[in-house]
C-alpha cells in the first residue's frame, strides 16, 4: 500500500516537472526570439528534453510506456482542453459568434509560445480561413505528449536490447 502511494506521488512530481519545464521554455523563448538565427533552439531543446524525459521514465524508472502517455497528457492538459474547446467552436461555428473563444485563442497561443520561433518559416497558407500557424498551436497540444511517448518507446526498446545482450 505504501509503495503504491509513493509511486502516485512520484507520478505527480513528474507531471509537475513537465509543467515547470514547459513554463521555463516559454520564458526562454521570449528571450531567444530577439535573435532570429538561434530562435528555434529553445523549441529543439524542449523537444529533446521531453523525449529524454520519456526515455528516462521507462529506462531508469522502469515504468510502462502508458505512464509516459499519462504524464504527457496531464502535463499538457490545459492546452488539450483549450484546443478541444477551440476545435468544437470552429466545427459548430460558435467561435465566430462568442467572444469567449478569443480568450481561449490567447491562452493557447501563450501556452505554445515555444512554437513562435517556427512561425516565420511557415508558408502563408490558410485552412478554413485560418492561418497555418494557428493550426500548429492547436495540434501541438496533442503532439507534445507523443514526443514523451516516443522517448518512452525508445527507452523500452533500449532496455529490452540491453536485456538481450546481457
Amino acid at each position: 500500500m505504501m509503495n503504491s502511494s509513493i509511486k502516485k506521488f512520484s507520478g505527480l512530481k513528474f507531471i509537475l516537472f513537465f509543467v515547470f519545464l514547459h513554463f521555463s521554455f516559454i520564458f526562454l523563448t521570449f528571450i531567444f526570439l530577439r535573435y532570429r538565427i538561434i530562435s528555434p533552439a529553445p523549441l529543439f531543446v524542449y523537444g529533446m528534453l521531453l523525449f529524454f524525459g520519456g526515455f528516462w521514465l521507462t529506462r531508469k524508472k522502469n515504468r510502462a510506456v502508458v505512464f509516459a502517455l499519462y504524464y504527457g497528457v496531464f502535463s499538457q492538459l490545459p492546452a488539450i482542453f483549450l484546443s478541444l474547446m477551440i476545435l468544437i467552436g470552429i466545427l459548430t461555428g460558435a467561435s465566430y459568434s462568442l467572444t469567449v473563444f478569443e480568450t481561449f485563442d490567447f491562452l493557447l497561443q501563450v501556452w505554445h509560445t515555444t512554437l513562435a520561433s517556427l512561425f516565420p518559416f511557415l508558408p502563408p497558407l490558410r485552412w478554413l480561413g485560418t492561418p497555418l500557424y494557428y493550426w500548429f498551436t492547436v495540434f501541438f497540444s496533442f503532439i507534445y505528449p507523443f514526443i514523451i511517448v516516443l522517448g518512452a518507446v525508445s527507452g523500452q526498446f533500449s532496455k529490452e536490447l540491453n536485456a538481450i545482450n546481457h
